[in-house]
């Protein structure tokens, strides 16, 4: 009970002061944890006993996350961006693992002088380099997801940073299982390593085959839910029995889901009605473990590590994101994205204590303090990020208090129980047919060049979730619009297909909108091309200028988030 009502306040007080809720919920559990229970002196609401009890619930949490972060991760996804992710992910993991490994490794050997036996310092500052490195690729899959899902956020960022979230977590995984065994475990052979690594592709993709085609025998979402959950449960047990990394399997689960079921967004419908009270538990939960006490004790080394992992990833990013041709706006945000880490983290940093004594548990030590400023930094950074990527409408960074005051609220109570006993009800005094256009317009807006050539041109649409495409000319001025009807037409006129480009499909556009048009206007316009999925917003002084596009659905959701009828 202390989890989920903590969690409602602290969301709320997280809206109030305009930072991202899961910030909100980890600092709830920040206070209702024993670490800030002792330092301030009262009786722990979540006491360490709670916590391990409770752990079963968090790793369900995590393999959900997990299982969303590699849905995100398809094959269609990475057909999309080609080797431009690869470069990117690239780029930003190795920029990362060399400036945080050599910066730690340098202040061990210059500063501290921390040896452990039976390792010379040298040595010793390599290893711890070479893990903290490691580490350091790995970014927070829960927060980012929160963050996305808050504020609605959906676009080329969007997507490329749930890419790069589970590329980070997967190459961060993979290096350190090939660490661990260079280091601790040559012996072994390698046969041993190739189990680690080959396991989560035999358990998760295995399951997820087997979930792929069992589910195209069920129609039901409960059915959907269960068999989701039985899955990941599965899944769970075996990686345990087998020793294999879980959130591995998670992730390839995931990804072979995503990318082998035609059910596969139903599935993830059915989910997404119940994971979100599981995800607000998580992060409760992740901020009571969290350890003040550690923010004491990382000292010069966990001060390299947090400063050196942000340069690593905002300038990775930024010069990954260049060298792969992405666009200016991603270059500019995708690294800020990339600061949140926790879970994945303590998992490997927890792993190497286990296996090297000392040396691993100064490693968590400096782990878990880097992870209290990653983790409540972090979504504030990712928030940051996506606005400044013009994918997050303004509508939901507005929508930040609460829809209705406490007397507001009674009034509505009384209102709505005299409505049943049959008496005249209340009206709702908002009205959202005064929002702007701007405020819930998408900014970050895919568009396609006028030369662009008709088979190019069908291997966007195909990666497209929209109907209609903005077409800009080689100064990036708009021109028009491509419906998809017109390219399914010349799908039946292969030869004429060969020698059509863009600007030959643009239709006559009567549909764009203006920034300052209210929603009541949107809503005749509406009306009248009800055939019209989304309109392009251009700029009134200069009308070649796309500003970007207003879908129905964004329409719709702003009416709703006011409980207002569309008559």
């Amino acid at each position: 009970m202390a989890i989920f009502i903590g969690a409602l306040l602290g969301g709320r007080l997280a809206a109030l002061l305009h930072v991202p809720r899961v910030t909100g919920y980890l600092l709830t559990g920040l206070l209702l944890g024993p670490s800030a229970a002792k330092i301030f002196g009262y009786p722990a609401p979540i006491s360490t006993l709670a916590l391990d009890d409770l752990q079963p619930l968090t790793n369900l949490a995590l393999a959900l996350i997990m299982m969303n972060v590699g849905g995100q991760f398809r094959m269609e996804s990475l057909r999309r961006l080609r080797w431009r992710i690869f470069v990117l992910s690239g780029f930003e993991s190795s920029l990362t693992f060399i400036l945080v490994a050599l910066g730690c490794a340098a202040t061990n050997q210059w500063w501290l002088h921390t040896s452990i036996t039976p390792f010379s310092l040298a040595q010793t500052s390599l290893l711890m380099g070479l893990f903290f490195g490691v580490i350091a690729i790995a970014t927070a899959p829960a927060a980012t997801m929160m963050v996305i899902r808050e504020y609605e956020a959906e676009g080329p960022t969007t997507s490329t940073l749930l890419s790069l979230v589970g590329l980070n977590n997967l190459l961060s995984v993979i290096a350190f299982l090939c660490a661990m065994h260079w280091v601790f475990s040559p012996e072994e052979g390698n046969l041993v390593l190739l189990w680690h690594l080959t396991g989560p592709l035999l358990i998760g993709g295995g399951i997820g085959l087997i979930i792929a085609t069992w589910s195209q025998r069920l129609e039901l979402a409960s059915e959907f839910k269960c068999i989701i959950l039985g899955a990941l449960f599965s899944i769970s047990i075996l990686s345990e029995i087998t020793e294999i990394n879980a959130l591995l399997c998670h992730l390839i689960f995931g990804i072979v889901l995503a990318s082998s079921s035609p059910r596969w967004h139903q599935l993830y419908a059915a989910i997404k009605q119940i994971d979100y009270p599981l995800y607000v538990a998580f992060f409760v939960l992740a901020g009571a473990s969290l350890h003040i006490e550690t923010l004491l004790h990382i000292g010069s080394l966990g001060v390299a590590y947090v400063i050196l992992r942000i340069a690593g990833k905002w300038w990775g990013a930024r010069w990954g994101a260049k060298l792969a041709s992405f666009n200016q706006r991603e270059q500019q945000t995708i690294g800020m994205t990339l600061m949140a880490q926790a879970g994945v983290a303590i998992g490997l940093a927890s792993t190497l204590a286990e296996q090297w004594d000392q040396g691993g548990h100064l490693v968590e030590a400096v782990i878990l303090g880097s992870v209290v400023v990653f983790e409540l930094v972090g979504p504030l950074s990712v928030r940051h990020g996506l606005v400044l990527s013009g994918e997050v409408p303004i509508l939901s960074l507005l929508r930040k208090r609460a829809p209705q005051g406490a007397i507001e609220g009674l009034h509505n109570v009384v209102d709505h129980f005299r409505s049943s006993l049959g008496l005249p009800a209340g009206h709702n005094v908002k009205d959202p047919g005064d929002i702007l256009v701007r405020h819930i317009m998408r900014q970050n807006v895919e568009t396609i060049v006028n030369d662009t050539p008709f088979n190019k041109l069908l291997r966007f649409i195909s990666h497209s979730r929209y109907d209609r495409f903005p077409v800009v000319d080689g100064a990036g001025r708009f021109v028009g619009i491509i419906d998809y009807t017109e390219i399914r037409n010349l799908l039946f006129e292969p030869e004429l297909a060969k020698l059509i480009v863009a600007s030959d499909l643009l239709v006559p556009n009567h549909c764009a909108l203006g920034p300052d048009q209210s929603l009541r206007e949107v809503l005749v316009m509406m009306r009248r091309h009800r055939h019209i999925s989304y309109f392009p917003v251009l700029d009134p002084e200069q009308p070649d200028q796309l500003l970007g596009v207003l879908r129905q659905n964004d329409v719709l959701a702003a009416f709703r988030s006011f409980n207002t009828d569309i008559d």
